[in-house]
């Protein structure tokens, strides 16, 4: 029995102990917000032109000690060319989205929300987040007024591109 108690301390112990434990809280790290359009731009072609973004990413599992695969996430709000939102969203049968939790609500990191419009009505519609996104899961949220698009995603894939047929030879 004092084996079994000793055991148990020692555990306690070890998984208490180790490098970043200190008397102070680490402070979670903030996500950089990265204003380039490219990277959004390869890989969500169908939206049209993004002429702004702000967007970050997140990898919670990044951790370099911690084998296996890591989730990358990317929020990001993208303003694009004028009429292009009005043109995406006018052949398919959106919902009003609200401020809140998805898949009912819209709900933008603390880190973008001052580049969000002012006042904006954001639809969504889930043939758009199939029909425009490859990716594991992505919402699109639009806002016709000021021509922006919410995206929020979990590993944002490169579009499909077609392969070229061998020819004879």
């Amino acid at each position: 029995m004092a084996w079994a108690a000793l055991l148990l301390v020692a555990m306690v112990t070890s998984c208490s102990a180790g490098p970043g434990t200190g008397s102070k809280a680490e402070a979670p790290e903030v996500p950089e917000i990265h204003t380039d359009t490219a990277p959004l731009a390869e890989r969500l072609p169908k939206l049209g032109r993004i002429v702004s973004a702000h967007w970050q990413q997140e990898d919670p599992g990044g951790d370099s000690r911690v084998p296996g695969p890591t989730d990358h996430f990317v929020s990001a709000l993208m303003k694009l060319d004028p009429g292009s939102v009005a043109a995406l969203t006018a052949s398919v049968q959106t919902q009003p989205v609200v401020p809140g939790p998805a898949p009912e609500g819209i709900s933008i990191p603390a880190g973008l929300t001052e580049f969000a419009p002012a006042g904006a009505r954001w639809v969504r519609s889930a043939a758009l987040d199939e029909s425009l996104v490859r990716a594991d899961f992505a919402a699109l949220y639009f806002d016709r007024d000021s021509g922006t698009v919410y995206l929020s995603a979990a590993n944002l894939h490169l579009p499909d591109v077609p392969k070229a047929e061998a020819g004879p030879g």
